[in-house]
């Protein structure tokens, strides 16, 4: 790796720091903005938790321990064979500094969420909204110099299909972490809904959230760590092929391509499959239940006043 990092496109040392110093203090601010407590949604979190513990009292029950499914056992059984033989070959081609690549930290997480029973929506969309990483490394051909294996590209493609197809699975079938379908396999917690995803604009301030997380440790790991250790890590160091029409503003560019990439694999899916919930939900039992109370008070009245004209035609005729 070092002998492309000597022959690559590269800025110096001291602009590469001065930039990666520029947008770690964009991205932490902006975190920081993010994560400053809203009076009233903390008030909202405060009632929530308390009505919790009261309703925890009455009903005095405890939440069932989530069982993993068949499909999970495959998707989990798949993601640590390809983690494991993706760790043996970096240590074997002497570059272990590349497991701290997106895809590799996504993979460790993906395998913790599945495995971990008690793994709720917040981890899940951690790394839901950052699923445009390994789909940059889908679109991203490649070269053959990375393989020294003959089916080093199978797996290669088989861990970056996986990790993209695993959340869509939980959100088409399984709903494990998805508040919007009540089904046996929803953790107990998404019962009560997460504040994090009560609204479209908390979505929305989530994916901001989480996609900031990720230039962070862009900037912070990859960047940084690019510097020290005379690596290219996630093209931070060097211009990627076909970067020429960006110039030096190459990070920039793959900020922006990610950005969009982020909204097309993750938010919009999971936008329009909200929407398409909420416009066919039925009524919910309480609502049932006003409506019926509604219909038989409109039939009392109707019954009270007919009975009251047939007294009154009784008291004419004697």
């Amino acid at each position: 790796m070092s002998s492309f990092v000597d022959t690559c496109f590269k800025l110096s040392e001291g602009h590469d720091f001065v930039v990666f110093s520029i947008h770690s203090i964009v991205w932490g601010t902006l975190l920081h903005l993010l994560n400053r407590s809203d009076p009233i949604k903390l008030q909202q979190k405060q009632q929530q938790q308390q009505q919790q513990q009261i309703n925890n009292k009455k009903t005095n029950t405890i939440s069932p321990i989530y069982k993993l499914k068949p499909f999970e056992f495959l998707f989990l059984g798949i993601m640590v064979t390809v983690t494991f033989i993706n760790i043996v070959l970096r240590f074997i081609k002497g570059v272990p500094i590349w497991l701290l690549q997106p895809c590799h930290v996504l993979s460790g997480l993906l395998i913790y969420i599945i495995s971990n029973k008690k793994s709720d929506s917040n981890i899940f969309y951690l790394y839901f909204y950052n699923l445009w990483m390994p789909l940059v490394g889908i679109l991203a051909v490649p070269d053959d110099s990375w393989f020294y294996y003959s089916w080093e590209p199978f797996i290669f493609y088989l861990h970056h299909w996986a990790m993209l197809i695993v959340p869509f699975y939980y959100m088409f079938f399984n709903h494990r972490f998805h508040a919007h379908f009540k089904s046996s396999t929803s953790l107990p917690m998404e019962y009560n809904g997460n504040i994090r995803l009560s609204t479209l604009k908390n979505r929305l301030r989530l994916f901001v959230q989480v996609f900031t997380i990720g230039m962070l440790y862009h900037s912070l790991v990859l960047g940084y760590g690019g510097i020290l250790l005379n690596e290219d890590l996630n093209s931070m160091k060097c211009r990627f092929a076909g970067g020429e029409i960006f110039g030096i503003h190459w990070r920039e560019a793959l900020t922006i391509g990610g950005w969009i990439l982020g909204w097309l694999v993750a938010v919009l899916p999971d936008t329009l499959i909200h929407c398409l919930y909420y416009s066919n939900k039925k009524p919910s039992s309480s609502t049932t239940a006003t409506k019926k109370n509604t219909i038989l008070s409109i039939l009392g009245d109707g019954f009270n006043f007919i009975q009251s004209r047939i007294n009154l035609e009784i008291k004419k005729n004697n």
